[in-house]
Protein backbone atom coordinates (compact mmCIF):
# COMPACT_ATOMS: atom_id res chain seq x y z
CA UNK A 1 0.00 0.00 0.00
CA UNK A 2 1.75 3.02 -1.30
CA UNK A 3 -0.13 6.45 0.03
CA UNK A 4 -4.18 7.38 0.54
CA UNK A 5 -5.78 8.90 -2.53
CA UNK A 6 -9.46 9.87 -1.74
CA UNK A 7 -12.14 9.34 1.16
CA UNK A 8 -15.62 9.53 -0.14
CA UNK A 9 -18.61 9.85 2.23
CA UNK A 10 -21.39 8.15 1.87
CA UNK A 11 -25.22 7.19 3.52
CA UNK A 12 -23.81 4.50 5.92
CA UNK A 13 -20.21 3.48 4.63
CA UNK A 14 -16.76 5.41 4.47
CA UNK A 15 -15.00 4.11 0.76
CA UNK A 16 -11.59 4.44 0.96
CA UNK A 17 -9.41 4.32 -2.07
CA UNK A 18 -6.10 3.48 -2.42
CA UNK A 19 -3.26 2.87 -4.61
CA UNK A 20 -0.53 0.11 -4.09
CA UNK A 21 2.24 -2.01 -5.76
CA UNK A 22 2.78 -5.67 -6.12
CA UNK A 23 5.74 -6.92 -8.13
CA UNK A 24 6.43 -10.71 -9.43
CA UNK A 25 10.04 -11.39 -11.11
CA UNK A 26 10.29 -13.88 -13.79
CA UNK A 27 11.46 -17.40 -13.13
CA UNK A 28 14.77 -17.35 -14.50
CA UNK A 29 17.65 -20.06 -14.30
CA UNK A 30 20.57 -18.32 -15.21
CA UNK A 31 23.69 -19.78 -14.81
CA UNK A 32 26.83 -17.30 -14.53
CA UNK A 33 29.61 -18.17 -17.38
CA UNK A 34 33.36 -19.05 -16.19
CA UNK A 35 34.33 -16.68 -18.66
CA UNK A 36 33.02 -13.34 -18.78
CA UNK A 37 34.66 -9.52 -19.26
CA UNK A 38 35.29 -6.32 -17.86
CA UNK A 39 34.27 -3.38 -19.72
CA UNK A 40 34.99 0.16 -19.61
CA UNK A 41 31.70 2.22 -18.52
CA UNK A 42 30.80 5.92 -18.47
CA UNK A 43 27.89 7.69 -17.80
CA UNK A 44 27.36 10.16 -20.78
CA UNK A 45 26.00 13.63 -21.13
CA UNK A 46 23.61 14.58 -23.45
CA UNK A 47 22.82 17.57 -25.60
CA UNK A 48 19.76 19.68 -25.69
CA UNK A 49 19.41 18.45 -29.36
CA UNK A 50 19.34 14.84 -28.46
CA UNK A 51 17.40 15.18 -25.40
CA UNK A 52 14.61 17.04 -27.70
CA UNK A 53 15.39 14.02 -30.68
CA UNK A 54 14.76 11.18 -27.94
CA UNK A 55 11.84 12.79 -26.49
CA UNK A 56 9.78 13.30 -29.84
CA UNK A 57 10.30 9.87 -30.80
CA UNK A 58 9.23 8.39 -27.57
CA UNK A 59 6.01 11.13 -27.48
CA UNK A 60 5.36 9.87 -30.68
CA UNK A 61 5.57 6.12 -29.78
CA UNK A 62 3.14 7.02 -27.14
CA UNK A 63 0.63 9.24 -29.11
CA UNK A 64 0.75 7.44 -32.23
CA UNK A 65 1.02 10.55 -34.04
CA UNK A 66 3.36 12.77 -35.94
CA UNK A 67 4.65 15.75 -34.03
CA UNK A 68 5.49 18.77 -36.43
CA UNK A 69 7.76 20.92 -34.03
CA UNK A 70 10.56 19.92 -31.98
CA UNK A 71 10.68 20.37 -28.58
CA UNK A 72 11.94 23.20 -26.17
CA UNK A 73 14.56 21.86 -24.07
CA UNK A 74 15.58 23.83 -20.78
CA UNK A 75 17.64 23.04 -17.62
CA UNK A 76 16.41 22.71 -14.05
CA UNK A 77 18.40 24.08 -11.21
CA UNK A 78 18.18 22.72 -8.07
CA UNK A 79 18.06 24.85 -4.92
CA UNK A 80 22.03 24.16 -4.58
CA UNK A 81 22.24 25.87 -8.22
CA UNK A 82 23.33 22.60 -9.58
CA UNK A 83 21.68 21.64 -12.82
CA UNK A 84 21.11 17.85 -12.75
CA UNK A 85 17.53 17.99 -14.68
CA UNK A 86 16.67 18.95 -17.98
CA UNK A 87 12.78 19.35 -18.96
CA UNK A 88 11.29 19.08 -22.86
CA UNK A 89 7.98 20.65 -23.96
CA UNK A 90 5.98 20.03 -26.92
CA UNK A 91 3.42 22.45 -28.14
CA UNK A 92 1.22 19.81 -29.65
CA UNK A 93 1.66 17.59 -26.46
CA UNK A 94 1.12 19.68 -23.26
CA UNK A 95 0.15 16.56 -21.26
CA UNK A 96 3.31 14.76 -21.16
CA UNK A 97 5.35 15.82 -18.22
CA UNK A 98 9.27 15.17 -19.89
CA UNK A 99 12.61 15.14 -17.91
CA UNK A 100 16.40 14.17 -18.45
CA UNK A 101 18.45 13.19 -15.40
CA UNK A 102 22.41 14.64 -16.53
CA UNK A 103 23.87 12.47 -13.70
CA UNK A 104 22.44 9.01 -15.40
CA UNK A 105 21.16 9.83 -18.84
CA UNK A 106 17.74 8.47 -17.85
CA UNK A 107 15.26 10.22 -20.31
CA UNK A 108 11.65 9.50 -18.50
CA UNK A 109 8.43 10.43 -20.06
CA UNK A 110 5.00 10.27 -18.38
CA UNK A 111 1.57 10.90 -19.67
CA UNK A 112 0.17 13.22 -16.86
CA UNK A 113 -3.82 12.48 -17.87
CA UNK A 114 -3.36 8.59 -17.11
CA UNK A 115 -0.85 8.92 -14.40
CA UNK A 116 -3.87 10.30 -12.54
CA UNK A 117 -6.30 8.11 -14.12
CA UNK A 118 -6.94 5.60 -10.92
CA UNK A 119 -10.80 4.33 -12.47
CA UNK A 120 -10.23 2.40 -15.32
CA UNK A 121 -13.25 0.44 -16.90
CA UNK A 122 -11.95 -2.84 -16.54
CA UNK A 123 -9.25 -4.88 -14.96
CA UNK A 124 -5.84 -5.32 -16.51
CA UNK A 125 -4.60 -8.23 -17.77
CA UNK A 126 -0.56 -9.61 -18.04
CA UNK A 127 -0.56 -10.88 -21.33
CA UNK A 128 -2.38 -8.18 -22.80
CA UNK A 129 -0.13 -5.64 -21.27
CA UNK A 130 2.96 -7.45 -22.07
CA UNK A 131 1.76 -7.01 -26.18
CA UNK A 132 1.77 -3.68 -25.52
CA UNK A 133 4.46 -3.26 -23.96
CA UNK A 134 6.72 -5.56 -26.52
CA UNK A 135 5.20 -3.96 -29.25
CA UNK A 136 6.40 -0.21 -27.94
CA UNK A 137 9.58 -2.17 -27.81
CA UNK A 138 9.95 -2.79 -31.30
CA UNK A 139 8.82 0.82 -31.76
CA UNK A 140 11.55 2.24 -30.29
CA UNK A 141 13.98 -0.51 -31.43
CA UNK A 142 12.93 0.66 -35.21
CA UNK A 143 13.61 4.36 -34.37
CA UNK A 144 16.53 3.36 -32.98
CA UNK A 145 16.50 4.90 -29.39
CA UNK A 146 17.57 1.58 -28.27
CA UNK A 147 19.54 -1.46 -29.38
CA UNK A 148 16.94 -4.15 -28.92
CA UNK A 149 20.33 -7.13 -28.39
CA UNK A 150 20.94 -5.49 -25.42
CA UNK A 151 17.87 -6.83 -24.05
CA UNK A 152 16.17 -10.56 -23.14
CA UNK A 153 12.42 -10.69 -22.72
CA UNK A 154 13.12 -13.92 -20.58
CA UNK A 155 14.13 -11.52 -17.92
CA UNK A 156 11.25 -9.15 -17.97
CA UNK A 157 10.39 -7.84 -14.32
CA UNK A 158 6.45 -7.40 -13.94
CA UNK A 159 4.81 -4.96 -11.06
CA UNK A 160 1.20 -3.79 -11.29
CA UNK A 161 -0.30 -0.73 -9.57
CA UNK A 162 -3.56 -1.72 -8.13
CA UNK A 163 -6.36 0.13 -7.25
CA UNK A 164 -8.67 -1.17 -4.29
CA UNK A 165 -12.17 0.51 -2.52
CA UNK A 166 -13.26 -1.18 0.18
CA UNK A 167 -15.65 0.20 3.03
CA UNK A 168 -14.65 0.61 6.45
CA UNK A 169 -16.63 -2.44 7.88
CA UNK A 170 -14.47 -4.79 5.53
CA UNK A 171 -18.17 -5.61 3.59
CA UNK A 172 -17.36 -4.41 0.34
CA UNK A 173 -14.16 -4.68 -1.42
CA UNK A 174 -12.90 -4.58 -5.14
CA UNK A 175 -9.25 -4.38 -6.57
CA UNK A 176 -8.50 -4.03 -9.91
CA UNK A 177 -5.17 -3.12 -12.17
CA UNK A 178 -4.56 0.15 -13.45
CA UNK A 179 -0.93 -0.17 -14.68
CA UNK A 180 1.86 -2.82 -15.72
CA UNK A 181 5.16 -2.02 -15.28
CA UNK A 182 7.66 -3.93 -17.35
CA UNK A 183 11.49 -3.43 -16.64
CA UNK A 184 14.38 -4.42 -18.97
CA UNK A 185 17.91 -4.30 -17.63
CA UNK A 186 20.75 -4.13 -19.91
CA UNK A 187 22.91 -7.50 -20.92
CA UNK A 188 26.39 -7.89 -21.24
CA UNK A 189 27.07 -12.09 -22.39
CA UNK A 190 24.28 -12.99 -20.80
CA UNK A 191 25.02 -11.13 -17.27
CA UNK A 192 22.47 -8.20 -16.41
CA UNK A 193 23.64 -4.36 -15.42
CA UNK A 194 22.17 -2.20 -12.74
CA UNK A 195 22.85 0.76 -14.17
CA UNK A 196 20.91 0.68 -17.58
CA UNK A 197 17.53 -0.15 -18.73
CA UNK A 198 13.96 0.33 -20.55
CA UNK A 199 10.87 0.83 -18.07
CA UNK A 200 7.65 0.63 -20.16
CA UNK A 201 4.21 1.62 -18.18
CA UNK A 202 0.85 0.49 -19.72
CA UNK A 203 -2.40 1.72 -18.52
CA UNK A 204 -5.25 0.04 -17.98
CA UNK A 205 -6.60 1.40 -21.66
CA UNK A 206 -3.84 -0.08 -23.43
CA UNK A 207 -2.43 3.21 -23.54
CA UNK A 208 1.73 3.45 -22.67
CA UNK A 209 1.36 5.91 -19.92
CA UNK A 210 5.01 6.77 -18.95
CA UNK A 211 8.51 5.15 -20.04
CA UNK A 212 11.71 5.96 -18.77
CA UNK A 213 15.43 4.90 -20.73
CA UNK A 214 19.19 5.11 -20.46
CA UNK A 215 21.79 4.19 -18.40
CA UNK A 216 25.53 4.17 -18.03
CA UNK A 217 27.06 3.21 -21.45
CA UNK A 218 29.76 0.60 -22.25
CA UNK A 219 32.92 0.49 -24.19
CA UNK A 220 32.27 -2.64 -26.52
CA UNK A 221 31.95 -4.01 -29.56
CA UNK A 222 30.12 -6.85 -31.15
CA UNK A 223 31.52 -10.50 -31.05
CA UNK A 224 28.74 -12.52 -32.73
CA UNK A 225 25.96 -14.76 -31.70
CA UNK A 226 24.94 -11.56 -29.79
CA UNK A 227 28.10 -11.37 -27.73
CA UNK A 228 30.07 -8.42 -26.60
CA UNK A 229 33.57 -7.82 -26.49
CA UNK A 230 35.20 -5.06 -24.44
CA UNK A 231 37.33 -2.25 -26.59
CA UNK A 232 39.70 0.45 -24.81
CA UNK A 233 40.98 -1.01 -21.26
CA UNK A 234 38.22 -4.07 -20.73
CA UNK A 235 39.71 -7.64 -20.54
CA UNK A 236 38.31 -11.06 -20.44
CA UNK A 237 38.22 -12.45 -17.06
CA UNK A 238 38.35 -16.31 -15.54
CA UNK A 239 36.22 -17.50 -12.49
CA UNK A 240 37.40 -18.55 -10.05
CA UNK A 241 35.73 -20.80 -7.20
CA UNK A 242 34.64 -17.97 -4.62
CA UNK A 243 32.64 -17.81 -0.98
CA UNK A 244 28.39 -18.16 -1.03
CA UNK A 245 28.42 -13.95 -1.30
CA UNK A 246 25.28 -14.11 1.63
CA UNK A 247 27.63 -16.35 4.15
CA UNK A 248 30.66 -13.87 3.20
CA UNK A 249 28.15 -11.09 4.32
CA UNK A 250 27.40 -11.93 7.54
CA UNK A 251 30.23 -13.47 8.63
CA UNK A 252 32.51 -10.14 7.35
CA UNK A 253 29.83 -7.38 6.92
CA UNK A 254 27.01 -7.20 9.54
CA UNK A 255 27.56 -6.62 13.59
CA UNK A 256 27.10 -8.79 16.40
CA UNK A 257 24.12 -7.07 17.81
CA UNK A 258 22.18 -6.89 14.05
CA UNK A 259 19.77 -9.32 11.90
CA UNK A 260 20.59 -8.90 8.09
CA UNK A 261 17.11 -8.34 5.63
CA UNK A 262 18.25 -9.56 2.25
CA UNK A 263 16.43 -7.81 -0.33
CA UNK A 264 17.97 -9.59 -3.58
CA UNK A 265 21.27 -11.11 -4.47
CA UNK A 266 22.24 -11.60 -7.97
CA UNK A 267 25.43 -11.45 -10.23
CA UNK A 268 25.08 -8.34 -12.21
CA UNK A 269 27.08 -5.53 -13.41
CA UNK A 270 27.18 -2.26 -10.84
CA UNK A 271 28.87 0.55 -12.18
CA UNK A 272 29.44 3.17 -9.24
CA UNK A 273 27.75 5.95 -9.05
CA UNK A 274 30.35 7.88 -7.28
CA UNK A 275 32.37 7.77 -10.30
CA UNK A 276 32.19 8.95 -14.03
CA UNK A 277 34.17 6.57 -15.73
CA UNK A 278 35.20 2.81 -14.70
CA UNK A 279 36.19 -0.54 -15.76
CA UNK A 280 33.25 -2.94 -14.47
CA UNK A 281 32.99 -6.30 -13.97
CA UNK A 282 30.73 -8.85 -13.03
CA UNK A 283 29.84 -8.99 -8.82
CA UNK A 284 27.91 -11.41 -6.65
CA UNK A 285 25.73 -8.60 -5.80
CA UNK A 286 23.65 -8.30 -2.15
CA UNK A 287 21.39 -5.96 -1.35
CA UNK A 288 20.08 -5.87 2.35
CA UNK A 289 19.39 -3.68 5.29
CA UNK A 290 20.30 -4.36 8.77
CA UNK A 291 17.66 -4.79 11.80
CA UNK A 292 18.86 -3.95 15.02
CA UNK A 293 16.54 -4.83 18.62
CA UNK A 294 15.17 -2.77 20.56
CA UNK A 295 14.51 -3.44 24.14
CA UNK A 296 11.59 -0.79 24.42
CA UNK A 297 9.89 -0.94 20.77
CA UNK A 298 10.26 -2.20 17.43
CA UNK A 299 13.75 -2.54 15.88
CA UNK A 300 15.50 0.07 14.40
CA UNK A 301 16.54 -0.50 10.86
CA UNK A 302 19.23 0.99 8.68
CA UNK A 303 18.88 2.31 5.43
CA UNK A 304 19.26 0.29 2.37
CA UNK A 305 22.76 -1.50 1.53
CA UNK A 306 24.26 -3.14 -1.60
CA UNK A 307 27.54 -4.52 -1.84
CA UNK A 308 29.37 -6.74 -4.36
CA UNK A 309 31.81 -9.66 -3.89
CA UNK A 310 34.63 -10.64 -6.59
CA UNK A 311 33.53 -13.34 -8.59
CA UNK A 312 37.82 -13.73 -9.65
CA UNK A 313 39.75 -13.02 -6.22
CA UNK A 314 38.40 -14.65 -3.51
CA UNK A 315 40.67 -12.60 -1.20
CA UNK A 316 39.20 -8.95 -2.39
CA UNK A 317 37.33 -7.13 -0.59
CA UNK A 318 33.41 -6.24 -0.06
CA UNK A 319 32.88 -3.53 -2.49
CA UNK A 320 30.53 -0.71 -1.47
CA UNK A 321 28.02 -0.04 -4.32
CA UNK A 322 25.59 1.79 -1.72
CA UNK A 323 24.10 5.29 -3.91
CA UNK A 324 25.75 8.29 -2.07
CA UNK A 325 23.13 10.26 0.41
CA UNK A 326 22.51 14.06 -0.80
CA UNK A 327 21.75 16.32 1.27
CA UNK A 328 17.19 16.70 0.99
CA UNK A 329 16.38 19.33 -2.23
CA UNK A 330 13.06 21.03 -2.73
CA UNK A 331 11.84 19.26 -5.95
CA UNK A 332 9.05 19.21 -8.13
CA UNK A 333 7.01 16.43 -6.78
CA UNK A 334 5.85 13.70 -9.30
CA UNK A 335 4.33 10.41 -9.65
CA UNK A 336 6.31 7.55 -8.50
CA UNK A 337 5.97 5.12 -11.14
Amino acid sequence: MKRLIAIALGCSIVLVLLVFSVSTAEPQDIRVPERFASFEMQWDTATPENIGARARAVVEIMTGQDLKRRATVSAVKSTDGVVRRMEAKFLEAPRFEIEYLREYDELRVVDSELAVSTRPRSDLSRDEALRSARKVFEQLADRKVIDAQHYDWDRVDTAFTMVGEGSNDGKNTDRRRTEARFTLRRVLNGIEMANAGIRIVIHASGRVSSLRIGGVSVASRPAGGGREEPTGTGRWLQRRPTADPIARLNRELVPKDAKPKIAWSRVMYVMPENKRTAVVQPLNVVSYSLEFPSKDGPPAVSRRITVGFSLVDPNAPAIDLTPPVRAPQTERTRKQY
